[in-house]
């Protein structure tokens, strides 16, 4: 419990997390306040504190559950009272206080799950969750903003957000709010984190839907897929994380599952630092699956944008603009082992890199564009061989072949640099 949680608590009684669920769902197929009100929102507002965090109004404090349930359509007023407000299937919502719960969060996931699914609405401000979110399937998470409203997780090693159950977590949906990591001194989990359930391929997370993510403090990957699991058709229109620090992870985006198709990301931006790991944070590792990702940029202390084992992998633009660069990365992308690459875009607009692209043991079936060098500088070749490619799998270089080193050739001939291929017309 943080101090500010800790003082909000203070003197009054706490029930149980079952007992208040049951009281909450009781109440919210009665229609009537579990507290003897007329169940009508109050006009009463949180006022911030100088840290920017609610605090409970004094007719809150003399409550000892504050959970109303509500038949309407005043959800997000509600939620913009200070609330969490959890929307059932049956268009039932219940007000659930962020002073008496540690979970107010989860425990809106839980009582829409009981009716079917629904939403869960976040106030402005900052709420606090004790530990990982899990979500039900058919559930979603909203905020009136990713710079207005915050969801801190609490507990150090947390995740945050959690698909881990037996029964199959799809059609979520995430958006419009910051994630908050448990402090920027703190040991943390991961962001969003799918987990291995122990169950077959059919029990995976499908369909899950971002709109507006921000992702902040965390000390470790924001977004990660452990082996054994293959969520697909995920759909993720805007992910940011700053004052992150994944120096000692993989990447930011790992995806360490050899399955997973159908999976997009539009925007991937990102300002991480060094302040755990005194490292660079790589943004993309990828051992299987299908990635399909729009743009990726960013600044900070970020340092390979893409490293590339196994897989389906294609990326219209990544953006390279670091503002501290704790060590000058190798490549920038690193391509290894079969499964399609294609880079349409690169764009090295500061700091300074060895080389763009490297080509490692059994790579094959790249296609690679040559970058453009802004502001930024590239001290070695454009496309270096490091390893074995593939001897059937043919790669594709739209560049020069002075551009290009071989460091140990063992001729196989799989990359072809296009340079003048080609009949010149205009």
């Amino acid at each position: 419990m943080s101090p500010n949680d800790e003082h909000e608590g203070r003197g009054r009684a706490r029930i149980g997390r079952r007992s208040y669920l049951a009281l909450a769902a009781a109440v919210s197929v009665a229609g009537c306040s579990m507290l003897g009100g007329d169940g009508e929102p109050t006009d009463e507002r949180r006022e911030p504190t100088d840290d920017g965090e609610s605090t409970a109004t004094a007719t809150e404090a003399a409550q000892t559950v504050t959970a109303t349930p509500h038949t309407g359509t005043d959800a997000v007023g509600a939620a913009a009272a200070g609330d969490v407000v959890a929307v059932a299937a049956d268009r039932d919502y219940v007000r659930i206080s962020t002073a008496d719960s540690a979970t107010p969060v989860q425990d809106g996931f839980d009582l829409v799950a009981e009716q079917g699914g629904g939403h869960v609405y976040l106030p402005p401000g900052t709420t606090r969750n004790e530990g990982a979110l899990r979500p039900h399937r058919n559930t979603g998470l909203y905020g009136f903003g990713t710079n207005v409203s915050a969801l801190r997780i609490t507990g150090a090693g947390s995740d945050g957000i959690r698909f881990d159950r037996d029964r199959r977590a799809h059609w979520v949906e995430l958006d419009g709010f910051e994630l908050r990591g448990p402090g920027a001194d703190s040991p943390t989990g991961v962001a969003i984190h799918y987990v291995d359930n122990g169950t077959e391929p059919v029990s995976d997370p499908s369909d899950l839907r971002v709109g507006h993510l921000y992702c902040r403090q965390w000390h470790d990957s924001v977004y990660r897929v452990d082996e054994g699991v293959g969520p697909f058709q995920c759909r993720l229109e805007y992910l940011r994380a700053d004052d992150c620090d994944a120096g000692d992870a993989r990447a930011l985006v790992d995806w360490r599952s050899t399955y997973g198709p159908a999976n997009w990301f539009g925007t991937i931006v990102s300002y991480p630092n060094d302040s755990v790991s005194g490292q660079n944070t790589d943004v993309l590792s990828q051992r299987g699956g299908e990635l399909t990702v729009g743009d990726i940029s960013v600044g900070g202390t970020a340092g390979r944008m893409v490293d590339k084992r196994a897989g389906r992998l294609r990326v219209g633009r990544l953006h390279y603009e670091p503002e501290a660069q704790p060590s000058v990365p190798d490549s920038l992308v690193r391509v290894a082992g079969v499964g399609q690459t294609h880079v349409d875009d690169v764009i090295v607009d500061a700091g300074r890199v060895e080389t763009v692209y490297e080509l490692g043991d059994g790579a094959g079936d790249a296609v690679l564009y040559r970058p453009t060098a802004d502001r930024g500088e590239v001290t070695g070749p454009i496309v270096r061989v490091t390893g074995r490619l593939h001897p059937q799998r043919r790669s594709w270089y739209f560049g020069s072949a002075d551009e290009v080193t071989v460091e140990t050739s063992t001729r196989t001939g799989s990359l072809r640099v296009m340079d003048e291929a080609g009949r010149g017309l205009g």
